[in-house]
């Protein structure tokens, strides 16, 4: 009996101070990052996250009544509810302000369904169809979400240079690794029937707090990314297409090579000499829209000039003089210059030291440092 109390007292605490930490996340959000759709989700599920800690002070309150496994399973289907708040998360976050509240309600309906038909009903059997439904409902989420990500990437790449803070491939990772869960999570509890009993020999405190611990640090993590996270969107075709000329014609749109008359003109500009000239590649917030201005020209054509004619991204093709511009640093590195590797990377136009060291590699095969060590020899 003194275990078991000390063990729910212990928990009760641990509980607590998630709840607390959640809520102090929830709150700081609401306060400082409402700017978009996805935030303002997210701590609203922080809100109904941190109220499902209350689970284990009604469970320590109710173990000794008849009803205690009835409790039990039924805040286990508000977890469900929580996993319901998770999944409008992803779907904010990777579609961003393209549904309204009401619609993206629509996806917590079936699993607060289930919770108030099993508090009146008692029905076991909700229990397993819930879970099917969830794994079924995140599989496609997951499959949904995943190439939506894709086509998003693609467009970036397509447009900006900034990637990290547009970049949503960690929303990728993060659903795969939640229906991941979701799975063990219900493979566990439907082969033991762990759902419908309060089980003292299940009982682990080191579990039950680390368990705490890693939910703290995964939305600590999430948070931190959504902070940063900025909205891409794609200028609308019908914008793409103001500069177009009058004498262009609908296959110079589409496939303006080699026959058009206006990416003729565009190539005698010399573009690769105007950005050398102007180190356009140095302006860290540059976009594809921002160089077709500077360069006088169209946002289209100017993505099929780079897509096309150099077989590039947009991302690609400026990172290509940025690399150049870093070799070129590092090749009088040690004569009139002494910059670090680290500054040389700033100085050469990249936003991330980590991405300069990757695109370094990828184009030259080694690091900056081995390139270094090389030349000296």
């Amino acid at each position: 009996m003194n275990s078991d109390f000390f063990y729910l007292l212990l928990l009760c605490l641990v509980s607590g101070f998630t709840q607390a930490v959640l809520l102090g996340f929830s709150l700081f959000m609401f306060r400082h990052h409402r700017a978009f759709q996805y935030q303002r989700v997210f701590a609203s599920v922080l809100i109904l996250h941190s109220i499902g800690f209350f689970n284990n002070f009604l469970v320590a309150a109710c173990q000794n009544m008849p009803c205690s496994d009835y409790i039990n399973t039924l805040l286990i289907f508000y977890d469900y509810v929580i996993v319901g708040g998770y999944m409008i998360f992803t779907v904010a976050l990777v579609f961003p302000n393209r549904y309204r509240a009401w619609q993206l309600l629509l996806l917590e309906i079936p699993f607060v369904a289930a919770l108030v038909l099993f508090a009146v009903t008692g029905w076991a059997i909700i229990y397993p169809v819930v879970q099917i439904f969830t794994i079924i409902t995140a599989f496609i989420l997951l499959v949904v979400l995943e190439i939506a990500i894709r086509r998003y990437t693609v467009m970036l790449h397509d447009n900006v240079l900034d990637i990290e803070h547009f970049d949503l491939r960690w929303g990728a990772w993060l659903i795969a690794i939640l229906f991941v869960v979701q799975l063990f999570w219900a493979v566990e509890s439907l082969s033991q029937k762990t759902w419908f009993t309060v089980s003292v020999a299940n009982r682990n405190l080191l579990f039950d707090t680390l368990w705490c611990f890693i939910v703290m640090a995964a939305i600590l993590f999430v948070m931190r990314r959504i902070i940063r996270q900025e909205v891409f969107v794609e200028e609308t075709e019908e914008a793409g297409k103001s500069d177009i000329p009058e004498n262009a014609t609908a296959d110079d749109t589409v496939n303006p090579f080699p026959h058009s008359p206006y990416l003729e003109d565009l190539m005698d500009k010399n573009i690769e000499n105007f950005i050398h000239e102007k180190k356009i590649f140095l302006d860290k917030t540059l976009t594809l829209q921002k160089l077709s201005s500077q360069l006088g020209t169209n946002r289209q054509y100017l993505s099929n000039y780079i897509n096309q004619k150099k077989g590039k991204t947009f991302y690609d093709y400026i990172n290509d003089f940025r690399l150049e511009e870093a070799k070129r640093l590092l090749d009088t590195k040690g004569t009139q210059q002494h910059h670090s590797i680290e500054e040389i990377a700033v100085l050469s136009g990249f936003n991330s030291y980590s991405t300069f060291l990757r695109s370094f590699a990828k184009k030259y095969g080694q690091t900056p440092s081995q390139y270094m060590r090389g030349k000296q020899k």
